[in-house]
């Protein structure tokens, strides 16, 4: 018969609960039942076996035969003097429990010198060890070091090498055993272990426990200060079989270290479901805590939903997969995307994070930092990307010296960690995760530009400007909002006449553009964005490319800024009256600047369009007619598109009006629009206005002419050329006209 126990004392948070249950797991499917099954129910372990719940105690309690868990490297391992006497304890007890755990020590006193081991004598004791020692003790020296040419790498588990500090959890093993089960063959099991082990694995009493060092597996049970009431301070505290058990399961993570080390770059990542520390996800995160001072790796344990048997677990541990593309997850940002894109071994159904951080004093303690839920987000693919990757990873280099890297450096990729941390945490139930990927392109966006601002560090720390990302982001990032809209028309105006006028990019940092690669050219003339507003900047840029365009053989055609992906008119007014929020304009224009927009094919159209609930302003739309040559014809009762006809001149002077600087520019402005395109044949619309076309215009407007002029910078479709024409010219044949003629 099979009996489903719910062992409530084995959660996944603390370290130690996790720990515990792949211990009682591993332990009773080796020892007893090969057939046992385990899996997490509601946060809680839940054991399918053939024994119940007092057969299972009565089984440790009883049966259970101890791993050999040493370290006889470490000072404090109990054979160098000090320590020495759970040593001696075990090699003297009688019991047939401990007689493989004998017979190692025996094996161990053999090559050990007499004196502890100096680092550079360290490596060969722990080669010796692996070719002496039985194999069934090799699966925890596996868990603890892995041996490779530049030195022994060592599990962040298990400390350096099964101690913390002072602290050795191999000799606080051994002392925990002896008072939880008999060493002396026909003892009886010590008085408490049955109401210690019922609390341990279930939860369900309430023992007394005596003071012992629990190490950094459990933060809560460490005491210190205000650890307890009435006593400014507690001592650490642990249930010896939390410690046995807890031990016991580490062993999980051994068996495939080796086959993993030729993949890894990181020397943590080559134990299973270890990756570098990355501070974000969590409250209490700083920057410190991604140097090696301040954290030793992060660990990321699964759960599962579905029972499994130990032997597919074990599997699961050996392979230690997390995917991302084709490489293996390095850091914990990259972990959590492989979680969203099913880079991790089927049938896990989340994470629950650690991270093993410096917090009390000097030692390190593992933090639980939260769950991550193993979910498909096909959006994650775009963070997938080879070349968001790889500028990820080098500004991540640039920047791992905490102590000399500029601060604005170092906030610029904590901004991007979050966002891109805060999209894998979200759940794939939302209906749109659009607004979580706007975030990601803003701090994208606010990066670039930290690092067009400080040539000197990107060119000596090798980092490129940001460039070809996928075009996927502009539908699956687009939230449907006019800032997104406008700042993707911006990103997008292509350059004109054999790069005399460059790509937008170029005005905006200064980079040497060569097709859609980007490269940095520190002094370069082009750029004009500053620490403005958007609006100057904007006016700045148009100013500048059409003064290029002056310059070169592109001057008939006015000022280019030809897009495909032009914003519309209604957007373009919103921005005009002041109702768009001009800093995730900003934020976004220098993310989107960065994609692969030479690979644009024209599309479907992107949703649907913004409606015009405001008329044309006179003084926008009539010097919107002249920045480049409009193709406008006269058929039935509106202006049409029509290609076959003569265009409009495109007119400099007006614009030079607008940044004039003076009180009356926008109505000089007006004027010299009006008069232009008079001498084209196109009249303004309305009575007096038509009368007085070749005259000066009294405009009263409520705009700014730097904010026209700003305006002026975004490309429209046809469609929308037509529209303002059809709002601000005068058509002969519309019944207006018969009405003057009569007057």
């Amino acid at each position: 018969m099979i009996h489903s126990l719910t062992l409530h004392g084995c959660t996944p948070e603390p370290l130690m609960n996790y720990l515990k249950a792949v211990g009682v797991f591993r332990l009773v499917s080796e020892q007893c039942d090969p057939a046992a099954r385990l899996n997490w129910v509601n946060g809680t372990a839940t054991l399918h076996s053939i024994l119940d719940r007092e057969a299972l105690i009565t089984f440790f309690l009883e049966q259970y035969r101890p791993t050999p868990i040493l370290a006889p490297w470490n000072g404090g391992s109990g054979f160098y003097g000090g320590g020495s006497a759970p040593v001696t304890a075990i090699s003297e007890a009688t019991t047939s429990r401990l007689s493989l755990f004998r017979t190692t020590i025996s094996a161990v006193q053999q090559i050990v010198p007499k004196s502890k081991p100096k680092d550079t004598d360290k490596q060969s004791l722990l080669a010796a060890c692996r070719a002496v020692l039985p194999d069934d003790v090799v699966v925890w020296l596996d868990t603890c070091f892995v041996l490779g040419e530049d030195g022994p790498r060592y599990f962040p588990l298990l400390g350096t090498g099964g101690n913390d500090g002072r602290l050795d959890f191999t000799n606080n093993f051994m002392q925990r055993l002896e008072e939880i089960i008999a060493f002396a063959a026909g003892d009886s099991v010590p008085e408490k272990s049955y109401s210690l082990l019922s609390s341990s694995v279930f939860a369900d009493e309430l023992v007394s426990l005596q003071d012992s060092a629990v190490g950094q597996f459990s933060p809560g049970s460490i005491g210190g200060a205000n650890a307890v009431q009435g006593k400014f301070e507690a001592g650490s505290q642990v249930n010896p079989w939390d410690y046995v058990l807890m031990l016991e399961g580490t062993l999980l993570f051994a068996g495939a270290v080796a086959r993993r080390m030729g993949q890894a770059t990181s020397l943590k990542a080559v134990f299973p479901f270890s990756v570098d520390s990355i501070a974000v996800g969590y409250g209490s995160a700083i920057a410190g805590e991604e140097t090696q001072e301040g954290s030793r790796a992060e660990l990321w344990l699964p759960l599962w939903d579905n029972a499994a048997t130990y032997a597919e677990i074990r599997l699961l541990f050996a392979e230690g997969r997390a995917q991302l593309g084709r490489r293996q997850a390095r850091n914990a940002l990259e972990f959590a995307l492989a979680a969203n894109l099913l880079g991790v071994s089927r049938g896990i159904s989340s994470f629950s994070r650690y991270g093993f951080l410096k917090r009390n004093g000097l030692a390190f303690l593992a933090a639980p930092l939260g769950r991550i839920a193993v979910q498909s987000k096909p959006e994650a693919r775009l963070l997938e990307d080879p070349e968001l990757r790889d500028w990820l990873e080098r500004f991540r280099r640039a920047t791992s010296d905490k102590e000399r890297t500029p601060q604005r450096y170092q906030s610029a990729l904590r901004r991007i960690d979050r966002a891109i941390f805060e999209f894998a945490g979200s759940s794939s139930l939302a209906a749109d995760q659009a607004p979580t990927l706007v975030r990601i392109l803003e701090s994208l966006g606010a990066a670039e530009q930290t690092l067009s601002s400080g040539l000197r560090f990107a060119k000596d720390k090798g980092l490129r400007p940001l460039q070809r990302l996928p075009l996927d982001w502009i539908d699956q990032a687009d939230d449907g909002s006019c800032e997104f809209r406008l700042a993707a028309s911006l990103a997008a105006i292509r350059g004109a006449g054999k790069q005399a006028v460059q790509p937008l990019r170029a005005y905006l940092e200064e980079v040497d553009m060569k097709g859609q690669w980007a490269s940095w050219s520190p002094g370069s003339c082009s750029c004009v964005w500053s620490q403005r507003d958007l609006a100057a900047n904007l006016a700045a840029v148009f100013q500048r490319r059409q003064l290029e365009a002056f310059r070169s053989d592109v001057a008939a055609a006015g000022v280019p800024i030809e897009s495909p992906v032009p914003a519309q008119l209604a957007d373009v007014l919103e921005f005009l009256h002041g109702r768009t929020d001009d800093q995730k304009i900003v934020a976004l224009l220098w993310a989107l600047i960065g994609l692969n927009w030479s690979a644009w094919k024209p599309s479907t159209v992107r949703g649907p369009r913004a409606k015009v609930s405001d008329g044309v302003p006179m003084e926008f739309g009539l010097p919107r007619l002249l920045v480049h040559p409009v193709h406008l014809c006269q058929e039935a009762e509106s202006w049409q598109w029509n290609p076959d006809v003569p265009a409009t001149t495109p007119d400099s002077a007006v614009f030079h009006e607008l940044s004039s600087g003076r009180k009356n520019a926008v109505n000089d402005a007006v004027t010299s629009a009006a008069r232009r395109l008079k001498s084209s044949g196109h009249l303004i619309i309305g009575y007096r206005n038509r009368l007085a076309s070749g005259k000066a215009l009294q405009i009263q407007s409520r705009f700014s002419a730097e904010r026209l002029l700003a305006a002026m910078l975004f490309p429209l479709s046809k469609s929308d050329l037509t529209r303002i024409a059809n709002s601000v010219l005068f058509h002969s044949k519309t019944t207006s006209a018969q009405s003057v003629s009569q007057e």
